[in-house]
Order: structure tokens, then sequence, then C-alpha cells
């Protein structure tokens, strides 16, 4: 019988690679993607549950082990108009995927949008197999993209110790558009695949309705190490219509101001909006139709009284990234690089783009961003 080595969270021996943070739950931590003492700053309780939500986040270890099993509880989001999705979890074994896992909605826990939980479930056991030798190897679970989870323990068929990764760090922060809950697995986000791509660690701010120039995010990006950063910033102001363009422009000024304080040299990167048709032209805020398609409940007759649609939010980047033009490490990609408008088709809800979509995406940032001379690619002294 094979001994069972058990690591409980949390624990030295593995890295939670992705999270700055974690709150204790019923079962054990709950990891989230900003630090500690970020929490009294974030205005609401949604965007508090966002920042649980484990987008790019992964238990790395280094193993012999055949075998793992990840014990935890998944905490996924009740829209009460249908069951939930399946929570899905990626292995990873030295840099190639090699296992998936869905976790039924059924085994979940669920909350509401007001926090009320509606659905209880006791933690799942999630069993993967690392190969069919003993030999050490970088092993990565990569966390649901969709849901919150609590970490209970990691049991193996061989001891676990710390990763040794090595490979440049990406830190990208932005909206829905980069936490990509459309995507198909944890794995397959845009972010995920450009940084498998690129060969880069990625560590996701992206965050679901807020992306907005939040002061407290863009020093989180100044304390955390980085070798390359980006920021994808503009439809969340719409979406909301959170400002005016006279604050717009020195809100990206202030954050790009506190970025550069904690990193002077490293490589970012702008990235604009993507196209949506309900905001091109007409401002904020969003809602939804009966279809559940995003529309404008805005009047044009705004823009002229500093609303903000997506042509203006464009306009406003371009002169941000003007005045700092004697930034030579700052530089910009629009959105609709990635996601052109003839395949607006592919944004089934008209805001975010399906499974298919994202991926085009990372293959397209990666190609811009991390090949031979990119912006985000530092250069060999």
């Amino acid at each position: 019988m094979n001994t069972v080595f058990t690591t409980a969270f949390p624990s030295t021996a593995v890295s939670v690679v992705g999270a700055l943070d974690s709150v204790p739950g019923i079962y054990g931590p709950r990891p989230r993607r900003l630090p500690p003492w970020t929490r009294r700053q974030i205005p609401d309780p949604v965007f508090d549950f966002v920042v649980g939500m484990t987008s790019g986040v992964r238990i790395a270890a280094r193993t012999g082990a055949t075998r793992v099993t990840l014990e935890l509880a998944i905490i996924g989001i009740d829209t009460g108009v249908r069951p939930a999705a399946p929570a899905v979890l990626d292995l990873v074994v030295d840099g190639a995927h090699r296992e998936r896992v869905f976790v039924p909605g059924a085994a979940q826990t669920l909350v509401a949008a007001d926090g009320t939980v509606t659905q209880e479930h006791p933690p799942v056991a999630v069993t993967f197999h690392t190969g069919a030798t003993r030999r050490e190897r970088e092993i990565e679970i990569w966390l649901p993209h969709t849901t919150a989870v609590e970490l209970v323990a990691l049991c193996a068929d061989a001891p676990v110790t710390p990763p040794r990764d090595d490979r440049p760090v990406w830190v990208h922060h932005g909206s829905s558009i980069s936490q990509c809950g459309e995507a198909s697995a944890p794995t397959r986000t845009w972010p995920a695949i450009a940084a498998a791509h690129g060969g880069y660690s990625l560590r996701s701010l992206g965050f679901s309705g807020n992306a907005v120039g939040d002061p407290f995010v863009a020093r989180t990006i100044r304390d955390q190490p980085a070798d390359a950063i980006s920021i994808e910033i503009g439809i969340n102001v719409v979406n909301g219509d959170l400002m005016r363009r006279r604050m717009f422009e020195p809100v990206l000024h202030g954050f790009l101001d506190t970025v550069r304080e904690g990193h002077p040299q490293a490589p970012v990167l702008m990235l604009g909006p993507i196209p949506c048709p309900a905001h091109e032209e007409a401002p904020g805020p969003t809602v939804l139709d009966d279809r559940g398609r995003a529309r404008s409940a805005g009047t044009p007759a705004e823009i002229e009284r500093g609303a903000m649609n997506l042509r203006v939010v464009r306009e406003a980047l371009a002169r941000v990234l003007a005045a700092r033009a004697d930034d030579a490490r700052l530089f910009f990609l629009d959105g609709r690089e990635l996601l052109p408008d003839t395949e607006v088709a592919d944004l089934d809800d008209g805001l975010h783009p399906n499974a298919a979509a994202y991926e085009r995406m990372g293959v397209r940032f990666a190609a811009h961003a991390f090949t031979a001379g990119a912006p985000l690619v530092r250069p060999h002294v």
C-alpha cells in the first residue's frame, strides 16, 4: 500500500501562486488576489467576492508523486436562472497541460448576489494523475476561474516541496474580459494562454466589473515583483458610468505614476477596450435586455457633457500615452487587435467574448507582447 503524504493548508510545502492574501473559511483558507491591507478599501461586497475568485490562481509544488488529490470547498455563484455551471480545475505538469476535472454545480456551495448562501456543500476531493513514473516534476493545479475556493489539503503518494519556478513574472490587471468567466477552463483564459505561449508566470488581477483605476490596485502592482505589466482598462468605466472624461485621464496618469514608483524600468502595456457594439457611441450605464444582451441605458447627448463611450475612452488613452511619450517602456495595444470588429459575433452577450474568442485573443496577445523584440520582453543586457 502506498504511503499518502498529506499537506494541510496553509502550508509552506506548496505555493498558492497568484494569491496575495487568504481569509479563514469554514474548512480552510480562502485565497484572495489582493493583499490584506486592501480589504477595508474595497467598496462593495460584489468586488470583495470577485477578489476571492481564483482566476489565474494555482497550487504549485515539486513532487515525484504519480497521483495527487486536492481537497477543497468550491463556492460558486447562484444566478437564480439556471443550474450552476461546473467548476473546472486543470493540472499542468512541467509546463504542459495534463488533465482536466469538472466539479458539478451540485457539489458546490452556492452564494446569491446579496451574499446569501443558497446551497451548502462540504469539500470535494479532486484527484489528478501526474505521470506513470516516479520522478521529480513541477506541478500546477489551476483553480477554477469562475468560483472562489477554500483549500483543505493536498494529498500525494510522494512528498511535495515548494516549486522551483524561474520564469519571468507577468502581472496583468483588467476587467471581466481579463478574468474570462466564459473561458472553457482556467488554463484557457486569454492571459493564461498568452503566458504559456510566452513562457511567463502569470499573476492575474482581472476583476470582473472592477477595472476602473482603483488606487489600491495600482499600489498592489507597484509593490509586487514584476518583469512585465499590462493594464486593460476602459469598458468598466463605461459599464458603470463611473466617471467623466475630466476625471478619467488624471486617474490613468495617477495609476501609471503609482506603478512606475515600484517598477521604473519594467515594460508596461496599456490595453484598450475590445469592441462592444452597445457602447461604441452610446455611453453607460450598461443594462441587459430580455435576451441577456448588453445595451446602453445612457443617452448620446450625455457625451457632450463629458460622459464616456468607447470612442472617448480610446481617445483619452491616446492622450495619456502621448503625454507620457518620454517613457520609452510604456506601450499601447488597441483591444481591437485582440478581437477585431469583424469578430463581434463571438460576443455572445454583446459584451464578453466566448471561449473560442478567448483562445484567439491569447494567441494574438502573445504574438504582440511576448515574441522576440516585443513590448513586454526586456532586452538582454
